[in-house]
Parts: structure tokens; sequence; C-alpha cells
């Protein structure tokens, strides 16, 4: 009996997945690297000066004289996608670019200070999306602005960056939007905020996904008889194993791959469940809600193939030193247990 090849098996579905991501969005395979290498700021026609100014200003840290009682929401947010790059970069722009992450509270684990988990909170968590909520969501940055007091420069206060890196945030432009206009009404505090993407061709993102799904999922049958909360999604529950990568394609990727709109936060808390390799929808939310010059778009690929360029992109839009490229980015979550 011949053993199937993983191209035999996951062929046909990876296949459909291409033809109706597509179809779907009438697109050619490259729209995602041609957006993010043509249509995003890049260091000969966005200053750094022009950045800094608009992230910041002298009257206040994180923009602080803007916003109702002086809350401090982050200036910068790395919205996705997950399994792109985005721990990565996040822990490269804090140890190298200085830029602040969330304040950990008591009971959460560690990953909490890249990712704060505040704009993709379940039905029945508590969250609605207004000032009372945004003020708690705020104190987890207040740290940002305390840190540097000491200092007492005010060009060293009005250029302090802060980021929150949850990539699920990127299913979420209608309750950040909420967010920071319930801080400022006036909507200037929602203009001075950056939003920064990495894309990953949606197959391969997808494949990832799974692997790191099926990974937590092995590490929780060790304690437990099956899989729990993000990682069931690669647990087979009527034949009790995890699945195959075949078999999670058909039954949680294809079953998600239509686009879905964003709920109005103001009026119900759904969780958005749909694939995250619909870029092109997903983009044109944040464009209609956020100005273009304040998103930028980037590619895993050439994360990869010019690392240099990647982070020259990062530099430029957020007015950081151009000298910190020399420094090079560490792998991370990177998931090596045998079973890829």
């Amino acid at each position: 009996m011949m053993t199937k090849t993983f191209s035999e098996i996951a062929g046909p579905f990876v296949l459909l997945l291409i033809f109706l991501f597509l179809s779907n969005h009438n697109l050619s395979p490259s729209f995602a690297w041609e957006l993010s290498k043509h249509d995003s700021p890049d260091s000969s026609s966005y200053s750094s000066t022009q950045c800094s100014n608009q992230l910041s200003s002298p009257g206040g840290c994180l923009n602080q004289h803007l916003a109702k009682d002086n809350a401090t929401l982050p200036n910068v947010l790395l919205i996705g996608v997950q399994k792109a790059g985005t721990s990565a970069l996040s822990n490269w722009l804090k140890e190298v670019g200085g830029v602040c992450m969330s304040k950990v509270q008591p009971g959460e684990p560690s990953y909490y200070e890249k990712e704060a988990h505040y704009f993709d909170a379940l039905p029945g968590e508590g969250h609605e999306y207004d000032f009372d909520h945004a003020k708690i969501y705020a104190r987890r940055f207040a740290h940002c602005c305390a840190d540097k007091i000491q200092l007492d420069e005010v060009s060293i206060m009005s250029n302090v960056l802060a980021m929150d890196a949850t990539p699920e945030t990127m299913l979420f432009p209608k309750r950040v939007r909420s967010t920071f206009d319930s801080v400022d009404p006036t909507g200037e505090l929602a203009k001075r905020a950056k939003f920064i993407i990495i894309l990953r061709e949606p197959v391969s993102r997808e494949l990832s996904w799974y692997n790191h799904c099926a990974h937590e999922c092995r590490n929780q049958l060790q304690t437990k008889p099956i899989c729990l909360s993000y990682p069931s999604q690669a647990w087979n529950s009527e034949m009790n194993r995890i699945r195959t990568f075949s078999e999670y394609m058909e039954s949680v990727t294809l079953t998600n791959v239509h686009f879905v709109a964003e709920p109005d936060p103001t009026e119900q808390l759904c969780y958005r469940e749909m694939n995250r390799g619909l870029y092109a929808d997903i983009l044109r939310e944040w464009i209609n809600l956020f100005d273009r010059q304040q998103i930028l778009v980037l590619s895993q690929e050439e994360l990869v193939s010019d690392e240099g360029s990647f982070l020259n992109h990062v530099n430029s839009f957020l007015g950081l030193n151009k000298y910190i490229s020399d420094f090079h980015l560490k792998q991370v979550n990177i998931k090596d247990d045998g079973h890829k």
C-alpha cells in the first residue's frame, strides 16, 4: 500500500482555497505583495519628521492633551496577521527601537506585554467599546509616559511610541475607531495613530496556523482528554484525534472563506469569525475608517528575502533611527517538534 504525499492529500483543498479567494475578490495572486510594495509610504515620500509630528506633538506624551482624562492610548498598533512575523517585529521594536509595550496585569500571561487582546474580546467578557472601558485599556500604557517623566525633556516626551501588537485586531477596525473616538470625539487622536500589518501568502499562512494549533493541541492532550480554546480547531472530535491539514482545510478554512462584515461595536458584541486571508476586504474596511497614510502594509515575503528593506520601511514609517536596521530580527514562535 502506497503512502500518499502531503501534496496529494492537501493539494485539492489548497487549490480550491486559492480559487475561492481569487474569484471572490477578482484579484491577481500578487495583489497583497503589489499593495505592500507599491502602495505603502516609503522613505522618499514619507519622511521620519512627518511621521513623528503625526504620532505625537509637544502637547504631551501619547497625545494626552487630546484625550479625555489624559488617557494614554497606544499610538502604534501592529494589527496582524497571525503567523506572519508580528512577534519578531514587536520584539525588535521593543528591544532595538525602544518602543513601549503593554503592562501585564496580575494573573495575565506574559505575552500580554505584546498582545493586550482588548479589541478581540469575546461576547460575555464584559467589554464595551466606550470611554469607561477605553480608560481601562489606556492604563496598560500609562507607564510609557511615567517612565519618561524623570527625563524632563519635552522632545523625548512628545516622541514616545507605545504599541499593542495583537494580531487579531486586524478583524476589528470599527472597535478600534470607536475606542479612539470615545477618548477624543474630535477625531484628532485617531488621526495620529499608526497601524502596521504584515501580510503573508494566504495558503502558507493557513498551514502555519494549523501547525501552531496542532502543536498547542498536543501540549493540551498531555493533561486533558480533548483540545480546548483555539487549538480545538485542529481537533477531530468524531475521530478523537488531531485533524490532518486536509481535514482542517475542509472543516475550518473553507467553511469561513466568505467575507463577514464587522458588526457595529456600539450595538452588539459579536466575535467576527472569518478567514484571515481575505486581505482585500479587510484592508478596505481599515481604509474607510482611517487615512491610507496611517497604514503601513508589509509583506512577510520581503521580511524573509530582504530584511533590511523591510525594516527600513518600518523605520521610515515610525520615524525611528535608521541605523537600528543593522540589528536583525530574531525568529520566535518556531514550532519544531517533528510533527510538521
